[in-house]
């Protein structure tokens, strides 16, 4: 491998680990990836020249020796995160270390039957503003977060139920037609599983975490040593789709019985509101009123949607193994004992003692929306990568050379 693509390993490898660790000293960093402390050193002076890292005061050391702290520093770059769903979208702008700065929620009204092609100008415009407020070399990418099935090898949404006008819609083609910075794609739910491995930090190592999106739609984010398990075509985790009733509802999918048809939250109005659903005071956020509110027939609606993810749930877990399962969206927020409660009861009695044992299983408990964060850790977690390629070169002045 040539010298260059080296140090740009070496770079991204100090990098992830800085993000982990929050702060350390470069001593402690050069034990931690096995690099010389000279290399790191010289790798830092980069960092520094460009303004991706800060030194953050002194620490103390063995032998009572004291050292430099450095950290990711929060104040120079930035990256937007993009979150699409079928009813709504979401755009926030975040620092190199994951923490929202702004954001802003777009509902689409009930009566409206919006275009792809609108919506995404409208995605477009306010990611303009963010970049005009803030200066073109301080944002560096964004990254959007998607409902699926997403076909990752061919920029697009397969299907939305309820919303057909994504299907041919190219999204990469469109961001790369209009905006000066490179915008990653990806599914909602990995989205969401980036968020929670981040979060974990340290509490992650090897182990094979599923993040769960149970919203609008239903999703898994699987991740397998640190990295987003896709598949093929990038549609793996398309869990919303699993027949848990071969005789069920049909789907707008072709199939029958699946796992969205009865777990989601659009599913969880329909229950509650019949044909009323989807009109003023008939959504989802009344059903979550009255839920906390005690309703009891909104409280029996939403444990049968519970137990039905818990079956679909139970499916995973005998496919995959994973050692965490961590439940979030729309369908955690009315009230997460209940839901935990009735999951892990049902999950319980349908696998194998000793698998049970094995497995963490819990809702959510992340401080904002994970999948818009994780949709602006994927464009970080990119930067990452190669952060030579992303620093603006007026910043790279007085680089080193290659190690």
């Amino acid at each position: 491998i040539d010298q260059d693509v080296t140090q740009e390993m070496n770079r991204s490898l100090l990098l992830k680990n800085l993000i982990r660790e929050g702060m350390c000293s470069r001593a402690y960093l050069a034990s931690l990836t096995g690099l010389k402390q000279a290399t790191v050193t010289n790798i830092m002076k980069d960092f520094l020249n460009w303004g991706i890292v800060t030194e953050v005061g002194f620490l103390n050391g063995s032998k009572g020796r004291r050292s430099i702290g450095v950290s990711i520093n929060p104040d120079r770059y930035r990256v937007i995160g993009v979150r699409l769903a079928r009813k709504h979208y979401s755009v926030g702008l975040f620092d190199l270390t994951g923490t929202q700065i702004t954001k802003k929620r777009v509902d689409f009204k009930p009566e409206e039957q919006p275009d792809a092609e609108d919506i995404l100008n409208q995605i477009a415009a306010e990611m303009r503003i963010l970049m005009k407020k803030y200066g073109k070399d301080t944002i560096l990418a964004a990254g959007m977060a998607v409902p699926g099935p997403f076909i990752a090898k061919k920029n697009r949404i397969a299907l939305i139920t309820g919303a057909d006008i994504w299907k041919d819609v190219d999204l990469k083609k469109f961001f790369d037609r209009e905006l000066d910075i490179p915008v990653f794609l990806e599914h909602n739910a990995n989205a969401g599983a980036y968020a929670h491995m981040w979060d974990l930090k340290d509490a992650y190592r090897d182990d094979i975490l599923v993040y769960i999106a149970a919203g609008q739609g239903i999703g898994a984010g699987i991740v397998m040593d640190g990295k987003i398990y896709k598949g093929a075509l990038g549609t793996s985790g398309e869990i919303g789709h699993m027949t848990i009733d071969r005789n069920g509802k049909p789907c707008a999918c072709g199939n029958k019985g699946c796992l969205e048809r009865y777990a989601s939250s659009l599913e969880l109005v329909k229950a509650v509101y019949g044909d009323q659903a989807g009109r003023a005071g008939c959504n989802f956020e009344d059903v979550e009123r009255r839920i906390r509110e005690g309703d009891q027939f909104c409280m029996d609606c939403y444990q049968r949607a519970c137990e039905s993810l818990g079956i679909g749930i139970i499916n995973i877990v005998n496919v995959i193994n994973p050692d965490i399962i961590i439940i979030g969206d729309d369908m955690a927020r009315p009230d997460p004992e209940r839901m935990e409660a009735v999951i892990r009861e049902t999950v319980r009695e349908g696998i194998l003692a000793d698998v049970w044992e094995g497995l963490t299983l819990s809702i959510s408990t992340y401080q904002g929306d994970p999948i818009l964060t994780g949709a602006a850790i994927v464009a970080i977690d990119r930067i990452f990568d190669s952060p030579g390629q992303f620093i603006p070169a007026t910043n790279q002045v007085g680089a080193c050379e290659p190690v």
